[in-house]
Formats: C-alpha cells, sequence, structure tokens
C-alpha cells in the first residue's frame, strides 16, 4: 500500500526547464517518503501557485526567467521557517550560501543539476535533502579529481564504498564482506578521508560519498 500524503514529505519543484521540472516530479512522486504538492517555471507561478503552507521541502532552480532563486528560497523561508530548501544550479557558486545566518544554514542544501544522475538517484538525493543540508561535492572539488581519487582507492575501500552506494547498513556490510564492524567503520572514515568529505554528520558522509561513487560506477557494476 502507498503511503497516504500526510505521511510524506510534501515537496514543491520551481524549475524554468521543461525536461528537468518533469524529472524532478517523477523522481518525488516515485518516491515512497515524498509526494509533490505543486510545480512552477518561474519566481512569479512559485508564489501564486505553490502551497507553500502544505509544503516542506522545495527544490528552486538557482536561476529563474524572472528573477533569483536563491532570493525566492530565502523569501518563503521567512514567512515558513520549517521549510528546507534546496537550491538546483548548472552552476559551481562555493559561497552562495554564505550570506545565510549559521543557524540558518541547516535549512538549505545545494544540488549541481550535473550531477542528477536518473530518476531513482535524484528521488534518493531529494529525500536525503528534504532532512538533512546536503552540499554537493561538486560544488568545492573537481569532478574529474573525484573520479581520480574513487579510482586509487583500495579494492576494499572500494567493495565498501559500493555497498554503502547499495544502502548497506556497517553491521551488513561487515557480514557480506567478513569485517568486523569497527573495520567498516575505518576504513569508511579513510574513505571519507581521500574524498575530502567534511560532513557534520554520518548520514551526510554516506550520501555524499554515494553520490560520488555514482558518478564513476553504475550499481549495475557493483
Amino acid at each position: 500500500m502507498e503511503p497516504q500524503a500526510d505521511s510524506t514529505i510534501g515537496v514543491a519543484v520551481v524549475e524554468d526547464s521543461a525536461m528537468l521540472r518533469e524529472l524532478i516530479e517523477e523522481a518525488v512522486a516515485g518516491h515512497p517518503r515524498l509526494h509533490l504538492t505543486g510545480s512552477a517555471r518561474s519566481l512569479r507561478d512559485a508564489v501564486e501557485v505553490i502551497p507553500w503552507a502544505s509544503t516542506r521541502f522545495a527544490t528552486i532552480d538557482l536561476n529563474l526567467p524572472d528573477g533569483v532563486g536563491f532570493d525566492l528560497g530565502k523569501r518563503v523561508r521567512a514567512n515558513f521557517p520549517d521549510l528546507r530548501i534546496a537550491i538546483l544550479s548548472d552552476h559551481r557558486r562555493p559561497g552562495l550560501l554564505d550570506s545565510i545566518p549559521k543557524d540558518e544554514q541547516s535549512y538549505w542544501s545545494y544540488i549541481l543539476k550535473s550531477s542528477i544522475d536518473g530518476r531513482q538517484q535524484l528521488g534518493e538525493l531529494l529525500a536525503f535533502a528534504a532532512t538533512h543540508s546536503y552540499i554537493d561535492p561538486r560544488v568545492t572539488a573537481d569532478a574529474g579529481d573525484v573520479e581520480l581519487v574513487i579510482a586509487g582507492l583500495t579494492d576494499q575501500q572500494r567493495d565498501i564504498l559500493a555497498l554503502v552506494a547499495r544502502g548497506l547498513s556497517n553491521s551488513a556490510i561487515g557480514t557480506r564482506l567478513t569485517l568486523a564492524d569497527k573495520s567498516v567503520e575505518y576504513h569508511l572514515r579513510q574513505v571519507y578521508a581521500r574524498l575530502g568529505i567534511t560532513a557534520d554528520t554520518e548520514a551526510n558522509q554516506r550520501v555524499t560519498a554515494t553520490v560520488m561513487y555514482l558518478k564513476r560506477y553504475s550499481l549495475d557494476d557493483v
């Protein structure tokens, strides 16, 4: 049975590209923890059409035809302080969120459109950003460098990272690879360090590492 709308997170989509907007809508509709509250292609439409009171998370294009998506996000968050925002952009702007007060930054995520790799991956990424702050690792790191680092991991480190990408817990990974939980934790710390991941929480580190891995390998190869 599908979850009822009131048990899932209401998501709004503000994106001027019809193709990408449709992909995001499909990713939201296809994820069991999300449901779509509304979508818009411009700042004006977003203000007039989206039911912000019933929306808990919004993906907003950084550059809209009639304004800046970042400004829209700040405006709606001023009225709905529990709302989380994910800015989607074609461009790397490492300092974009620096103007937001520190106690506000935990409600924001920043995702590069070039990191989107299919509906399922996008759905998982949005589901994470709907409850956590997520900064795309490619905002501050070159994608080519990331691929080289992943390729330079040991075989065991890549095996562990592959299983993280499949959603396995540390305990399940240890069972699969005949390793103690502490050994898995140690190897993951080494992987995070090699990838330059310094997220505040383990959950954020895991999803960041997964996104970086999926840009290098297909899960079909795992």
